[in-house]
């Protein structure tokens, strides 16, 4: 079967997300599905969630901070183009998809830069190929939810978070109830590795995409100590 024929509708490729249960699953479909994510996915259901990570992020950083943040799972890019909007950056990506990352690689700022300094390969289920301690700015959108990640892979990316790192997480709300998160933030303060965790609730979607039309994202906004 050739990829245009096998590419999923955003109905169908939405369901197809939220029931996969391995990494080389999430390479699959994306790697179906990343020329037309933008259009049939972002565009298609009003996907707000990338933008209302990256406005919390700019609502707690320091309005003068210049650091290079990490976006976790940075798909087509969404975030970088959100934040790079609002004069944050330089903006590095992470993924596992590469052929998703070449779609975040032809994004540009209004003044024609590349929205990614850097983009490269990766999987949060095993050690990512970054220094412990590269970034003091973290994001996510999109990452952890159901059939993508659980709280385990956030060893990881705390261990790239530098001491005093602001990390702006964002984790399907039904995802962050039934898999623990919140447990898990808990048992992190209580060892002393993150600071209290600030939850800032925000819609996925602004237009109708049926049974997911009311989802909600969990967006927890700390340090790392």
């Amino acid at each position: 079967m050739d990829d245009a024929a096998s590419k999923p509708s955003s109905a169908a490729a939405l369901e197809a997300a939220y029931a996969l249960e391995t990494p080389d699953d999430n390479r699959q479909l994306y790697r179906s599905w990343a020329s037309t994510y933008d259009q049939d996915f972002i565009d298609a259901t009003g996907y707000v969630y990338a933008r209302h990570v990256a406005e919390v992020f700019d609502r707690y950083a320091d309005p003068d901070a210049d650091d290079p943040v990490l976006d976790i799972g940075c798909g087509t890019g969404g975030v970088g183009v959100a934040l790079r909007a609002l004069h944050r950056g330089p903006v590095d990506g992470i993924d596992i998809s590469p052929e998703m990352m070449e779609v975040a690689a032809t994004k540009q700022t209004a003044d024609g830069e590349p929205v990614y300094r850097s983009l490269r390969e990766a999987d949060l289920t095993a050690r990512v190929p970054i220094e412990d301690g590269a970034y003091s700015a973290i994001v996510s959108a999109g990452t952890f939810t159901f059939g993508h990640l659980g709280p385990g892979p956030l060893d990881e990316v705390l261990r790239i978070a530098a001491s005093g790192a602001l990390l702006v997480i964002g984790v399907n709300a039904d995802h962050y109830r039934a898999d623990g998160f919140a447990d898990r933030f808990d048992d992190d303060v209580a060892t002393g590795t993150i600071t209290p965790p600030t939850i800032v609730e925000v819609p996925v979607y602004s237009g109708d995409v049926g049974d997911h039309s009311d989802s909600r994202a969990m967006i927890a906004v700390f340090h790392r100590t």
